[in-house]
């Protein structure tokens, strides 16, 4: 907010013609020079303001206060609420900036100061509110949002600066510049309305207030995000705080330089806040996706772990399967490589136990393990399985480690001619 030194507020004028009325009074003459300080010390907090000199501007606004209540002058007018909006802003900067060294009462200092102003003079609804919507949302975050009375107050100052500048845009181009830039205002209140939801006492509220913010995206720049966060809310039949917290955790997944363990933590956050089975299974199933593309055993493990969660919830679902069995067999394979020959033959005994698409390398897995313990039918049976279920998808190189596979394995048992017939049908393709 930028403010203007050359108007001269209702106050000043009706001070100014109270003075002039009553020259005769000396006592009134001294009422004069205060009426004239009050204009300079209002004119150093507007230059100081819009310097964002925040020191300044809140130095300048206690001044302005305590030259005010000296006089015995009423707090009222345009020019305390203009001084009033500005020492609440500045104070709240200043706050932000070292809370630990913050003089000032937060709630009169910083809240009252901006409400007094609101009440007095209304100008600038988008700006005023949105400073006062985060003042309140920073010191609900700072206190673990367990503030209700400050929750309820962040989201309607946010949500009268929503309104107040979606009605002053009403006939813009939601494709121009003007739109674009309030729309990612609206991204920055969905954002807040997440964090305050995933500890809210009643999160479902959020329902309807981040489909409303919704609403007001649709058509910009960027529709697709809105969709999906009108959509995400929904989950889990309006389950509000799973839902947020699912979207949470996708968005620091996809976010350069997430801590993995701390992603996994919000999804299983999500996982344990949602009520529907299969809701809860798809969060596991993104969760065992998520882990398997981590580097390390540990990440590869807890693949299998939340697939396994996911299967056991939902175990008709084809995405979850292919996600379970696929994680089971990057478990086998490592096992078996590693010289780990029991937990490759379990690890694929439990992949080869549903059908799922893709399941010819678990048979892959499960022969070689075999095939190690001596288990010459067994190994002969799935080797030739994987290799049938493999001839049936791939060609080329992408077929030829199952084929090599069956051979290897009838070679070890004795069968060398099937093995080279076998070799041979890769021959020249």
């Amino acid at each position: 907010m930028n403010v203007r030194t050359n108007r001269r507020p209702l106050l000043a004028v009706a001070l100014s013609l109270l003075v002039a009325g009553l020259l005769f009074s000396s006592p009134l003459l001294a009422q004069e020079g205060v009426v004239a300080n009050l204009e300079s010390i209002r004119s150093t907090a507007v230059a100081a303001y819009n310097a964002r000199n925040w020191q300044a501007a809140a130095d300048a606004a206690d001044s302005y206060f305590s030259t005010l209540d000296g006089a015995g002058l009423p707090r009222a007018g345009a020019d305390f609420a203009l001084v009033s909006f500005i020492g609440g802003h500045s104070r709240f900067e200043l706050w932000k900036a070292d809370p630990d060294s913050f003089k000032y009462d937060f709630e009169r200092d910083v809240l009252g100061a901006m409400i007094s102003s609101l009440r007095i003079l209304q100008d600038d609804p988008f700006f005023k509110h949105n400073v006062l919507g985060t003042a309140y949302f920073e010191k609900l975050k700072q206190e673990q949002f367990r503030n209700l009375e400050f929750e309820n107050a962040a989201n309607w100052h946010m949500y009268k600066a929503l309104m107040a500048r979606a009605e002053e845009l009403a006939d813009k181009d939601r494709a121009g510049e003007e739109y674009t830039a309030f729309a990612k205002y609206v991204l920055l209140y969905i954002n807040r309305a997440f964090e305050m939801a995933r500890h809210s006492e009643v999160p479902d509220i959020y329902l309807v207030r981040v489909r409303e913010a919704c609403r007001l995206g649709f058509g910009s720049k960027y529709d697709d995000r809105f969709a999906q966060l009108y959509q995400v809310v929904g989950f889990d039949e309006g389950n509000v705080r799973a839902g947020v917290l699912w979207q949470i955790g996708l968005d620091l997944m996809n976010s350069e330089g997430s801590d993995p363990e701390a992603v996994m933590e919000v999804f299983a956050e999500a996982a344990q806040a949602t009520r529907g089975y299969p809701q809860r299974a798809e969060i596991y199933r993104q969760m065992a996706d998520y882990a398997s593309r981590q580097d390390g055993h540990a990440f590869k493990l807890k693949a299998v772990e939340y697939g396994r969660l996911a299967f056991k919830l939902d175990p008709r679902n084809p995405d979850i399967q292919v996600q379970y069995g696929t994680s089971l067999h990057v478990i086998s394979y490592a096992h078996y490589n590693q010289g780990r020959y029991e937990d490759a033959l379990k690890t694929a005994s439990e992949a080869t136990s549903f059908e799922w698409d893709g399941d010819e390398v678990a048979y892959f897995d499960l022969s070689r393990a075999q095939a190690n313990f001596g288990d010459k039918i067994q190994a002969l049976i799935h080797a030739e399985k994987a290799y049938d279920k493999a001839r049936k998808k791939y060609t080329g190189a992408e077929l030829q480690p199952f084929r090599q596979n069956y051979a290897n394995i009838l070679r070890q048992f004795g069968l060398n001619q099937k093995a080279r017939d076998i070799e041979a049908e890769g021959q020249g393709s």
